[in-house]
Formats: C-alpha cells, sequence, structure tokens
C-alpha cells in the first residue's frame, strides 16, 4: 500500500480547461519526489489534490489506500502537509511563533504539547531566532521556513512542497535543499516538491515525474530522467548543466564516469584527471 496514490485522476476548471488528464501518482515512504515541468503543467493542481483542496473531476485520491473524503479530509491533512508557492498565502499570525502554533492549535493539543511542537519545528527549520518577529517583516526565505516549520508542526508523514525554491537567492536554495534531504535521512519523511529548475532536482530527489500540459508523460530515477534530454526539450526542459558537460567530456574522450549531483561530479572530475584515485 503506497502513501499515496492517484489513479487516473482528472480536473477541469470552470471553462471546461482540463488541468490533469488522466495522472497516475505514486508516492511511496521515505521518498524524495520530484515533479518537474514547465509552468502550467499542472504541477500546482496535482498538488491541491493531495490533501483534499480540490475533488478531481474524475479519478481518484488514496491516502494509505482510503480516498479522500469529507469525512476523512481533516485526519489527511494531519498527515499530508503542503507548503504553497506563495509563503504569504499561509502566513497571517502577529508572530512567527503563533503563527506555527496555529495548525497544532487547531488540532485541538493541550498548550504543553502545542509549545513543544512549535519550539520543535523553529528547531528543525532552524529559525528559532525568528520566533518573536512579525512574518510580514521577514525576508522571502524566511517566509518560507516559516511556512514550512507550520505544516512540519502538525507533524505529517508527507511534506509536499510548490516551488520552494522560488524567489530564493543562491544561499536559500542550498540551506533549503540540504533540509528537504534531512527530512528525509533524519526524520524518515516523504517530501514531494514541484520545480522548473532542473538544476535543484539531482540534489535532492531520488524520483522524478515530468508532467507536460496536465499529463504524466515521463517517470524515472534521475539518471533515467536525464538520459532523455530530447523527451525533456519538448517540455521546454533541459538537462542539469553538470551531467551535460560531463557528457561533452565523453563525446570528446575523457573517460570520466557520469554523475548528477555537485558532490560526485567533482569526484568524477578529480579522478579523471588524476587528482583523486
Amino acid at each position: 500500500m503506497h502513501l499515496i496514490e492517484t489513479r487516473d485522476l482528472c480536473y477541469v476548471y470552470p471553462g471546461n480547461v482540463t488541468a490533469l488528464d488522466h495522472v497516475n501518482f505514486i508516492a511511496p515512504r521515505n521518498a524524495r519526489i520530484a515533479v518537474i515541468g514547465s509552468n502550467g503543467a499542472g504541477k500546482s493542481t496535482l498538488f491541491k489534490h493531495l490533501n483534499g483542496i480540490f475533488q478531481p473531476s474524475s479519478g481518484s485520491v488514496l491516502v494509505r489506500g482510503e480516498p479522500i473524503t469529507k469525512e476523512n479530509r481533516k485526519e489527511i491533512r494531519k498527515f499530508i502537509g503542503l507548503v504553497f508557492q506563495n509563503p504569504d498565502d499561509q502566513i497571517f499570525s502577529p508572530t512567527v511563533e503563533q503563527d506555527i502554533a496555529f495548525g497544532p492549535t487547531n488540532l485541538g493539543l493541550d498548550e504543553e504539547t502545542i509549545s513543544h511542537r512549535v519550539h520543535e519545528a523553529l528547531r528543525v527549520v532552524g529559525i528559532e531566532y525568528l520566533a518573536s518577529r512579525v512574518p510580514h517583516h521577514l525576508s522571502g526565505g524566511e517566509k518560507k521556513r516559516v511556512a514550512i516549520a507550520g505544516v512540519i508542526a502538525m507533524e505529517p508523514e508527507v511534506l509536499v512542497l510548490d516551488e520552494p525554491t522560488a524567489g530564493l537567492d543562491p544561499k536559500g536554495v542550498a540551506d533549503l535543499n540540504e533540509f528537504i534531504n534531512s527530512l528525509s535521512s533524519k526524520y524518515g519523511m516523504t517530501v514531494i516538491f514541484s520545480t522548473h529548475d532542473v538544476a535543484l532536482v539531482p540534489e535532492v530527489a531520488d524520483f522524478i515525474y515530468v508532467m507536460d500540459k496536465g499529463r504524466i508523460i515521463a517517470a524515472g530515477t534521475v539518471e533515467e530522467i536525464f538520459l532523455q534530454p530530447d523527451m525533456l526539450k519538448s517540455v521546454r526542459l533541459d538537462v542539469p548543466v553538470l551531467p551535460r558537460l560531463l557528457r561533452s567530456l565523453q563525446e570528446n574522450g575523457v573517460e570520466v564516469s557520469m554523475a548528477y549531483t555537485y558532490a560526485d561530479a567533482e569526484n568524477a572530475l578529480l579522478r579523471a584527471f588524476g587528482k583523486r584515485s
């Protein structure tokens, strides 16, 4: 039984605009899943189905083998936390601490448990120093971390991040990558994120779904997807620069191993040029 599964999921917006077209998607336990595609591919619409914000026009969404219903939607949202692309859509309390406490409070938890969850979420996301700050005075990266902390405080088993690096500077992107990886490695959490920035994907994903015009057109491991440059080009995406560079070196006679993350590419190049055994 999968944590999340969609079966022939379709969604049509008013005006007969098809946003999702028979989408079949699976999220297992302790996975890092990227959903990539250009703007308008259907990524955000798919995510809004995963915790019941949207209801399918046809097809189904199963969470732990059970369809999402009005009766179980509240429980589903404890289990699956969704962070929107724009953190201002989720932040509204006078202080960061109060904002993070909002979710646990609505779960009906006692004050001691709420306090523990808030401080743990602040710690996990690395923003303890922001606890008493006014959220709307924060930077874009800080707001994004507050939004994530607010979801983490609900203690979900699945974290869904819609375009998490949008608006972040390079340091913010690097910090977020490290955080996403820690959720999987330290806490066993399944992380699902969308992006059109293919350079991000190898660093934080084990499995990739490629979407275009509301459909999943390819699915596979990082290597399987990025060995299909023509397919990616057809949906206005590209292979990340590091594997493209290594492929070019291979084609020009350099004996270098293929790699997809920065660390693996560095090691491959150092071995190729005799700097590392």
